[in-house]
């Protein structure tokens, strides 16, 4: 077997899976405007649904834990869109409008489902179809094929950050792929740059991870760890011109996260000339930025920081307002501009749309109510078991849970001041990380010794149950 064919997938299962992560990851960036792009993303799960089913064969099954976490992820938008009887849906808050406009029309006694905006929370269903199918298909994955879906994942960004290149030596509008951009800064295959600043900082734990796990097949040669900080310092550049405050301010943990994957699988004597030049890499950075202070493009990047004219506390206190109209039972999933609007204070409107909370935990909270604390609680009850048990697989397996903890930790954290999972991308990438956890977690015994095995077997072999 040759060096490329190594890192390719080695069973069917692994290249629908990395089919799918490729589609999303290209053409998931654009967000709920970007109605068209996700729709192709969509159209790209199901004919990944019918390979997987008709091509690929039997494969093993998810852990529970895994269905369970799928299951509380579609579920939550099919629950919103029962209709429910007139006497039930009128007695919850925030649908007065909803019924005084029914009235007009005659139509005061029609059932209505819980969301106040149904097709709106029918688009979000559909766009978490594929967020739990790549989270239920990648938990059944063998290790050359997780392997190789965690390299695709860091390619995809190297990919973006060359884009982004294009993007911001063309100008205004150049190489973007969606009509309303961040023109002005790097975006890669999205239409926000924190959108593309959240997929480098995955793609570069990507990058990190794949190489820590190369150290369990073969040495690890000096000029790995040289590959690895040339992109790992491409992916930092393309970072920072995103702009991106939130991420930029991730990166000292997400370089604290590579660090402990190195170091987990004995890399310590390497480690220490690797991330003493990433260490200096970084310092060059700091000192290019402030020589060139006069630079207009740098001195875009550090105004972002000032944050005397962001605007998101005025969001948050607004939709706290609209958390109020509609507690407990929520407005529904995909509803916030329609929620939002009626309560926004007249003495903050500007010229600017507020399409999001900028808070995806208040937002959440807005659109499924009380449901929203109960549904991450069990999330993430069955998400930490999972971690336990991949973390206790021994050393050779931790960078990929470190890659599964950081993703999760910069998209969780992101969250606190942007939406990064009303993304279909990076939402698939989340989906990833727990899959991946979900495959870890069940190899024990006679699993793991059927995984090595695996490694080395040919595409289209037979598959263990």
């Amino acid at each position: 077997m040759t060096g490329l064919q190594k890192r390719l997938p080695q069973t069917r299962h692994g290249w629908v899976v990395a089919a799918y992560v490729a589609i999303a990851m290209v053409l998931g960036g654009g967000g709920s405007p970007s109605a068209a792009a996700e729709i192709l993303v969509q159209i790209g799960f199901a004919a990944c649904v019918i390979a997987w089913v008709f091509w690929a064969g039997e494969t093993r099954r998810p852990p529970k834990q895994v269905v369970w976490i799928a299951a509380l992820i579609v579920g939550l938008p099919i629950l919103q869109l029962v209709p429910l009887p007139p006497s039930l849906w009128k007695a919850l808050p925030g649908r007065e409008l909803v019924a005084e406009s029914l009235e007009l029309v005659g139509a005061e006694s029609r059932w209505q489902p819980l969301s106040v905006a149904p097709f709106n929370t029918l688009a979000s269903l559909l766009a978490l179809i594929p967020v739990a199918g790549a989270m239920l298909a990648v938990s059944t994955l063998r290790s050359a094929d997780r392997r190789a879906v965690t390299l695709l994942i860091g390619l995809l960004a190297l990919a973006g950050s060359a884009l982004g290149v294009l993007q911001m030596a063309g100008g205004p509008g150049a190489f973007r792929l969606y009509e309303v951009s961040h023109d002005f800064w790097l975006t890669a295959f999205h239409a926000s740059r924190n959108s593309a600043a959240d997929a480098l900082l995955t793609g570069s734990l990507a990058l990190t991870a794949w190489v820590a796990t190369t150290t369990g097949r073969r040495p690890l040669f000096r000029g790995d760890l040289g590959l690895l900080l040339l992109f790992q310092a491409f992916l930092l550049l393309a970072l920072v011109l995103t702009g991106s405050r939130a991420d930029i301010g991730l990166l000292p943990l997400v370089l604290l996260v590579e660090f402990l994957m190195l170091r987990s699988v004995g890399l310590a004597r390497q480690l220490s000339a690797g991330m003493a030049a990433l260490g200096g890499l970084v310092a060059a950075v700091a000192v290019t930025a402030t020589t060139l202070s006069g630079n207009p493009r740098i001195d875009a990047v550090l105004a972002r920081f000032d944050a005397s004219r962001d605007f998101r506390s005025e969001l948050w206190q607004d939709t706290v307002t609209a958390i109020g109209h509609y507690w407990p039972a929520g407005s529904g999933l995909g509803t916030f501009t329609r929620v939002f609007l009626p309560v926004e204070r007249a003495q903050v409107l500007d010229d600017l749309f507020p399409n999001r909370a900028h808070n995806d935990f208040l937002e959440f909270l807005l659109e499924a109510g009380v449901l929203a604390p109960l549904l991450l609680a069990a999330v993430l009850a069955l998400i930490l078991p999972l971690a336990r048990k991949a973390w206790s697989r021994g050393a050779a397996d931790r960078p990929i849970v470190l890659l599964s903890f950081g993703i999760l930790m910069v998209i969780g954290l992101h969250s606190l001041v942007d939406y990064p999972l009303r993304n279909m991308a990076l939402a698939s990438l989340a989906g990833v990380a727990v899959g991946l956890l979900g495959a870890l977690s069940r190899v024990s015994g006679d699993h793991r010794r059927m995984d090595a095995e695996n490694d080395g077997s040919q595409l289209g072999f037979t598959q263990h149950a």
